[in-house]
């Protein structure tokens, strides 16, 4: 394994599990994504009442008063959620930019860590809701894979990630890495979380990514995925919400994967076709009253404007462009 014992801090446990959980489901969030990720977990909950569930949460900065909301989940719910403070000491120097900070590498020490723990685990983005059943993660068999995920449409990625590293991803396939159930004995021993942070540590590899740490597994592990239908991780970027009129959803979908710099909790997204897994999961779960985020940086303004100009709230939107107009970053 990669990372060593220091990984885990310490961790905070919440149960009210009455048997042996039937599947395990892990997130990596700062308190920024804490609120996606306790409504995805609702989400979750809500959609599987009779599966026996547990979670875990990997953070380096967690409020008390979201540690609190968590466990009013396993006060109203029979599941289980770990939280896990990490030493983040090393992705930290890893690369990041303005949509993505250190926190989206934490699914490497999730996958590292339950090596000999459990024999596989469900991975979800903070930003992935739940729309339906997920028994059929439970019964996927996927001994001799290091993992099972859905294709991901980036084309142009693909051409340049096998030019950089010399890989057959654009014959082999290359995966959205926002959800992914992964064989923690085969990712050890194919060393995947290994050979990706030795991508990610390279300069002049680093450079060239797009996606960091998508980039890198999909090197890492290509030619040992399964893939799976795409209702699994079914993917909505709300912000082609205003350059069409189609509903941007799927009823078939299982899991709904919201990428993009716009997400359901923000308050210039008001498309309730496309949110309602969110909302509804939002409504029932202990942060039913905390208010949608407003916009703070300057790619917050320019896209509250166009989407409150397509929604018709000419004020609103003439409000957020001047504020784009003003705000340094």
């Amino acid at each position: 394994m990669f990372f060593g014992r220091e990984l885990i801090k310490n961790k905070i446990e919440f149960s009210s599990l009455k048997s042996e959980e039937k599947l395990n489901i892990a997130y990596g969030a700062d308190n920024k994504f804490i609120l996606g990720a306790g409504v995805s977990i609702e989400s979750v909950i809500i959609n599987n009442e009779n599966k026996k569930l547990k979670f875990h949460l990997f953070t380096d900065d967690i409020s008390s008063e979201n540690i609190e909301k968590i466990s009013q989940i396993c006060k109203k719910y029979e599941t289980a959620i770990d939280i896990y403070n990490v030493n983040a000491e090393l992705i930290r120097t890893l690369p990041t930019n303005k949509a993505w900070n250190h926190a989206i590498y934490f699914r490497l020490m999730i996958a590292d860590y339950f090596c000999g723990k459990v024999k596989k685990i469900l991975y979800l983005d903070s930003d992935v809701f739940c729309n339906n059943d997920l028994g059929y993660f439970i019964d996927l068999d996927i001994d001799g894979y290091t993992l099972a995920a859905v294709e991901d449409p980036s084309a142009k990625n693909i051409i340049e990630a096998d030019e950089l590293f010399g890989t057959q991803l654009g014959f082999r396939g290359y995966f959205n890495s926002g959800v992914m159930l992964i064989n923690t004995e085969e990712w050890n021993q194919q060393a995947i979380t290994e050979k990706s942070m030795v991508i990610l540590q390279s300069e002049s590899k680093s450079e060239s990514l797009k996606y960091f740490d998508q980039d890198a597994i999909n090197s890492a592990a290509c030619g040992t995925a399964l893939f799976i239908e795409k209702k699994f991780n079914f993917i909505i970027d709300l912000n082609y919400k205003y350059k069409c009129s189609d509903n941007l959803s799927s009823d078939n979908a299982v899991l709904l994967h919201f990428v993009g710099l716009t997400k359901p909790w923000h308050s210039w997204s008001s498309y309730y076709e496309e949110c309602s897994p969110f909302s509804i999961a939002k409504k029932s779960s202990p942060w039913s009253r905390e208010k949608l985020i407003s916009p703070k940086t300057k790619l917050n303004y320019k896209y509250a404007a166009k989407h409150h100009r397509y929604n018709g709230k000419y004020i609103k939107s003439l409000i957020s462009y001047f504020k784009y107009k003003i705000v340094s970053r």
